[in-house]
Formats: C-alpha cells, structure tokens, sequence
C-alpha cells in the first residue's frame, strides 16, 4: 500500500492470505527490538550497545481488535482469528557518513509496504545514546537523508537509462520525465511523497520500489513518564513530510505489557494513561497509511477478521477468504459490526431484517460482516 494494496498470497488451498508488511528501522540503541518485542509478544534479544541486532527478525503482530472479540462471544465460534502484520526487525541503521551495517538491509525494506521508524527520547545511563542522541527531530532528519540518499542512488542509475530509452521510444518519455522529476526531489533530500504523484508517474517508479514513497509511521520511544512526550512527537512531526503519522509510546513499559494477560495488560496501560497502547495506534496508523479496512465472517467453526484495500468490492472480499467464493460469486449479505453486535449475533440481526443482500460491485465498508452465497 506503494499506495495501497496488502500482498495477495494464494495458496494451493484456495485460501488467500492477504499480508501488509512493514519494516522497522531506526539508528542504534533507540529500543527498535524492544519496539518489535512489544508489537509480536515475541522476545528478540536486546542489547545495551549498538549494532546488537545482526540480522532481521520476523514477527507477526496480531491486530488488537474489541469488535471482533465482542462477535465471538456472541457466536462462540471453535476458534477467533484476528487479523495481522508482518513485521521485519531490520539491523540499526549508521547516519550518513558513518561506520555500521548502513545500507546492507535496504533491500529487504524495499520488499516492505510501510516503514516504521523508532526514534529515541529516552535518558538511561545504561543505555549509550552516542550513536543516536536522545533528539528524536534530528534523529528523524538523519534517517530521511539516509533513504533519500539511498533512493538518489537508485534513481541516478535510473536516469540515465531512461533517456537512452525515451530516445528510441516516444512512448516512454512520460516515465523518463517521471524519475528526472523524483530524481531531482530526492538531490534536495526530500522524501518523495513529499509532494503527490499521478498513477502513471508512480508506475514508472515501481520497479525501482523508492523507499522514500513507501507510507511511514515514526515512533518516539519516551520516558514511561515524561510529561512532553506529546510535545516531543509534535516536533517531529514537524520535520517528517505531511501526512506521515508520529506516536508516541514507551517501549519498554509496551513490552511488559505484551506479556500479560489482556485484562491485565489493559489494567497496567490504563494505570499510566496509555489507553489503548501503542500496538492498536501503531496498527490504525499503518492500516490509514496503507488504504486498509477490516471485514469479518462469522460462523459455527470460526470468526474471523480480514484485510482487504479500501475501495475493494464484495466479489474481491469473497476471494480473500477462498478462491472459490470469487470464481462462483453469486451475491453477499452485510451489515455493519456494530449492528450484528448490538442486535446479539448473525442469526439475531437477520431476523431483525438489518442485513442487506449485495452483488459482486458493492464497495466493502470498514466494519461489515459478510456472508458469501456461492457456486462451486
């Protein structure tokens, strides 16, 4: 989701696994695998000095969702599957200019459809903070010079090629034009959606998959109770380009969390006024980024909430769930979540006459239950 679709995986089952994918980055010793840690439950070694983290973790983070748990308790399905991302824990990042694994791992984060970027506000002695300092702006300054660096590379042997290309064809001057202008963005240093791109132009970027165009998310790992944590994200939202979303969380306190019980950890982050905490912002932040929405199917054997682009239509939701429901759609019923919920469950809100019967070019909305009527 360059713009806006998760990766469509179709298996040999028939069922397609629809997966968004984002790459977590940041400068050494900021918490980035502490970050991760929180996201997947999962415990990546940690170390107090730099460059700890050797090579890329792989995590899958499970999509808070209370709607979904609120239908499964209604129709007390034999299992509850949330929707989730992939994540990739990439190896720190070295500023311009400096020693460390630099570029070695931009590949893989080329492959990602998000970037997410931790940022350190924290103080601890424990911790050195000589690779990264503790101003998360400048942090976040350095790592958009560092990929609009690594892009300009890209882009430079690009060019040249696309000229010889549009010389021999006319055709093809439109995308030659296109990497000249992303060309001349990224010799400034900016991010190239810091400005918008039409379809065609973006098309012409697509083989060369610009980090700088991929939708980022930055959080700025705070002190558990630093009282300026809004204004320290505010700041850096100040410096990243419009658009991009900064949260503000501490990672530390995040990751014990992850390791309770969800009564309990909804109880330790509601006890420091994290609300909801930083998996559930982090998640709506990729999902807004990305163009996703959730839908859901529900049944005896399973409830299960799905990804699918915003925008998609019924016959194309029906294909998430198996092959076989798109090639023989014959018609959707929906209702929204909430009102499945609030009338008792599927059976109930049917009765009720609150469930709508759609065809193949109804446009999904975030929220709805589906039912697939289909021939095989």
């Amino acid at each position: 989701m360059l713009t806006g679709t998760p990766r469509r995986c179709k298996h040999r089952d028939g069922y397609h696994h629809p997966v968004a994918t984002v790459g977590i980055i940041g400068l050494p010793n900021v918490g980035k695998t502490t970050v991760f840690n929180a996201l997947t439950g999962l415990q990546a070694h940690t170390a107090p000095h730099p460059f700890s983290t050797v090579e890329p973790a792989v995590g899958v983070a499970r999509v808070p969702d209370p709607m979904l748990e609120a239908l499964a308790a209604l129709e007390h399905p034999e299992k509850t599957v949330h929707a989730t991302l992939d994540l990739l824990d990439l190896p720190a990042m070295a500023r311009p200019g400096s020693a460390g694994l630099g570029g070695r791992f931009l590949g893989r984060l080329r492959e990602m459809e998000a970037i997410a970027v931790v940022l350190r506000s924290f103080e601890d002695e424990a911790v050195p903070a000589d690779e990264s300092g503790t101003n998360p702006a400048e942090q976040a300054e350095a790592l958009l010079l560092e990929l609009a660096l690594a892009d300009l590379e890209v882009f430079s042997r690009k060019a040249e090629k696309a000229v010889k290309e549009a010389a021999a064809d006319a055709a093809k001057k439109p995308a030659a034009a296109a990497v000249a202008a992303g060309l001349e963005l990224l010799d400034q240093g900016r991010a190239l959606r810091s400005r918008a791109w039409s379809e065609a132009e973006e098309a012409a970027f697509h083989d060369l998959a610009p980090l700088t165009l991929k939708p980022a998310v930055w959080m700025v790992n705070v002190d558990e109770d630093d009282p300026q944590a809004q204004e320290v994200a505010d700041a850096v939202a100040a410096v990243v380009p419009a658009g991009d979303t900064v949260v503000a969380l501490s990672a530390h306190l995040e990751e014990e969390a992850s390791r309770l019980d969800p009564e309990d950890r909804a109880e330790l982050l509601e006890g420091f006024g994290l609300g909801e905490g930083a998996l559930a912002r982090v998640v709506r932040a990729t999902y807004d980024a990305l163009h996703l929405i959730t839908f859901y199917t529900a049944g005896s054997k399973e409830v299960h909430a799905r990804t699918i682009r915003r925008g998609a239509h019924a016959r194309e939701a029906a294909g998430k769930v198996h092959s076989d429901m798109e090639r023989g759609f014959i018609r959707a019923e929906v209702c929204p979540i909430g009102e499945v919920v609030a009338s008792g469950g599927w059976d109930a809100v049917k009765a009720a006459g609150k469930v709508k019967v759609e065809g193949r070019d109804y446009v999904m909305a975030d929220g709805d239950v589906m039912l697939v009527r289909f021939s095989v």
